[in-house]
């Protein structure tokens, strides 16, 4: 008889940690809980606030009680001691835990295993508990550090991989080539949310965001490979030229083609390039379709670079509100 099984997980800062929901958790020490396996360790988030952990001791032997101190973590910052989240009678006791811990923690990386458990800690983290837990906790490792990747779309020719360029590195070309598939580009920026809620302190708050740019090939002949481009993205900048209608009356194909590979809406700032040439797209038409669609709306020069970094600092903000929940 064939058994699978399937694990979900609750994946966080683009995949950099994923957190198993069929196991429980420590609240404060980031020690995980596997029930069926009868594992403790440490999860992917305890080891990342560990700091690459150094030497790992195992302070018991045979049997363990709940909050009783079972193993010490040396890293550069100093030692930390683990508490455990049940009692029970040691099986084994995982000497190579550290050359696993960080790549297959959950599998190889544990500290113990349990020949049987015998009383769990009542307050574990645990159901549908861990998302809302691990995703604060991450935003706490990261110091309100996020990364979001974003799909930069429209038709050939209107300046995309330019305003990526000018965004990423502050450069322009004249004659850069036409994007053949794909290409991507990365930086961290600095953004500040300004709100009315008194929770904030002075109505704003500040955070900074690593946007990586997917700049996809405009031509016809690249659709087919364009769509795993799209996977995972987290927000959108559609992309035309003012000195061109026919790229502006082509939005609606690639609004229809961001929907479906993203499936619900994405953040989507739309975004009006080469304002340093002659206008023959009407400003009006553009802010109405953005409203229309609920869309952000942005003009630019990639040449000159104005309106470049504040288009890419209006999505990381709202980017940001989708992440926290805020004003949805």
């Amino acid at each position: 008889m064939l058994c699978i099984l399937i694990l979900y997980m609750v994946y966080l800062a683009n995949g950099r940690y994923y957190i198993p929901e069929n196991l429980s958790y420590s609240k404060n020490h980031h020690v995980y809980l596997d029930l069926n396996k009868k594992l403790i360790g440490l999860d992917q988030i305890g080891f990342a606030f560990l700091a690459s952990p150094q030497i790992v001791t195992i302070l018991v032997e045979n049997e363990i009680k709940i909050n009783e101190p079972f193993a010490s973590i040396v890293t550069e910052k100093g030692i930390t001691t683990l508490n455990s989240p049940c009692s029970g009678k040691i099986k084994t006791i995982n000497t190579k835990a550290l050359e696993y811990m960080e790549v297959d923690t959950y599998t190889k990386g544990f500290l113990l295993e349990f020949e049987e458990i015998t009383e769990i800690r009542e307050d574990l983290i645990s159901g549908d508990t861990i998302g809302p837990w691990a995703k604060k906790e991450v935003q706490s490792l990261l110091h309100n550090h996020y990364s979001f990747k974003i799909v930069e779309i429209g038709d050939s020719a209107v300046g995309k991989t330019a305003i990526k360029v000018r965004f990423t590195d502050n450069y322009f070309k004249k004659d850069l080539k036409t994007t053949l598939g794909v290409d991507f580009g990365s930086k961290e920026i600095t953004c500040e949310y300004l709100s009315d809620d008194d929770v904030f302190i002075n109505g704003s708050r500040t955070f900074k965001a690593t946007l990586n740019v997917w700049d996809a090939a405009g031509q016809a002949h690249y659709e087919k490979i364009r769509g795993i481009y799209y996977r995972d993205a987290k927000g959108a900048l559609l992309c035309y030229d003012v000195n061109n209608p026919i790229s502006f009356k082509n939005l609606q194909v690639w609004v229809d083609e961001l929907e479906e590979h993203l499936g619900l809406r994405v953040p989507t700032l739309l975004i009006g390039n080469k304002t340093d040439l002659e206008r023959k797209v009407p400003l009006e038409e553009a802010r109405r379709y953005a409203k229309q669609n609920g869309f952000l709306y942005v003009e630019c020069s990639a040449k000159t670079g104005r309106g470049v970094n504040e288009a890419f600092k209006q999505l990381a903000v709202e980017l940001y509100k989708k992440e926290e929940e805020i004003d949805i």
